[in-house]
C-alpha cells in the first residue's frame, strides 16, 4: 500500500485506497484483512454486473446498509472509540461506520466487479452515485440505502474524487479529537490535510487551522 503522502499527490487514486493509507497514519492496520473484507463484499456484488444501472445503484447500497450500521459517530466518544466509524480499516472490521466512510465502501466493491460508483455532493451532504445512471437518483448510505431525488438540485452538488473525501474525513477526524482534547491527533489531520491538494484560498484556511491546533497543543 502505497503511503497517504504518495496517494495524495497522485492523480486519481482510488477512494478506498487513499482511506486506507489515511487510517494508517494514525495506527498500524490489517491491510490484508481490509482487503479480504472488500472482496468478500466484492463477491455479494456480482449478480448485479448485468443489471441497469438503476438496479446497480440500489442492489449495490442495499447490500452494503444490509452488512454495515451506519453510525454518524460513536454512541460514546472517548478516546478509545472517536475514530472507530470514520478510518476505513476499522469500518470494515467492526461493521459500522459514517456514511461518508461507507460510500466509499460501496464504490470500491462496485470499482473490483465494473460496476461505476462514485460519491457526489455539497459540504456536509454526501451521497453514492453511478455514472451511467442518466437520471438524477442517488443513494443515501446514511438511511440505509434509501434513494434520493436530486431533481432540481443536479447543480448543487458534483463528483467527489478521493482527495476531497479524505479531506472530509479528515476534517471530522480533527474537530472529534479537537473535542475530547486529544491534540495530537488533531494535529495529525491538519497535517495530512495540506497534503492534499487544494485551490489557494482553500490551502491559506487550512495552514491558518494548523497554526491554530498547534498553538493549543503548546
Amino acid at each position: 500500500m502505497l503511503p497517504f503522502a504518495l496517494q495524495a499527490v497522485s492523480e486519481c487514486p482510488a477512494h478506498a485506497d487513499l482511506a486506507l493509507a489515511l487510517g494508517a497514519e494514525f495506527e498500524p492496520i490489517a491491510v490484508d484483512d481490509a482487503q479480504a473484507e472488500l472482496d468478500a463484499l466484492a463477491a455479494a456484488l456480482t449478480p448485479l454486473r448485468h443489471a441497469t444501472p438503476r438496479d446497480q445503484l440500489t442492489g449495490c447500497a442495499a447490500v452494503v446498509a444490509e452488512r454495515y450500521a451506519s453510525a454518524e459517530e460513536p454512541q460514546r466518544i472517548a478516546r478509545g472509540c472517536v475514530l472507530d466509524d470514520l478510518l476505513l480499516h476499522r469500518v470494515l472490521a467492526n461493521g459500522h461506520g459514517h456514511p461518508i466512510a461507507l460510500t466509499v465502501v460501496a464504490v470500491e466493491a462496485g470499482r473490483r466487479v465494473g460496476i461505476p460508483l462514485g460519491v457526489v455532493g455539497r459540504g456536509r451532504e454526501q451521497y453514492l452515485a453511478h455514472a451511467g445512471l442518466a437520471d438524477p437518483h442517488v443513494a443515501d448510505l446514511g438511511a440505509e440505502g434509501a434513494v434520493v431525488d436530486l431533481d432540481g438540485r443536479e447543480q448543487e452538488v458534483g463528483w467527489q474524487c478521493a482527495h476531497q473525501v479524505a479531506a472530509l474525513l479528515l476534517n471530522r477526524i480533527a474537530a472529534r479529537a479537537e473535542r475530547i482534547g486529544h491534540m495530537t491527533w488533531a494535529l495529525q489531520a491538519a497535517e495530512l490535510r495540506l497534503a492534499l491538494p487544494a485551490g489557494a484560498e482553500t490551502r491559506e484556511r487550512m495552514e491558518r487551522d494548523l497554526e491554530r491546533v498547534r498553538a493549543r497543543l503548546n
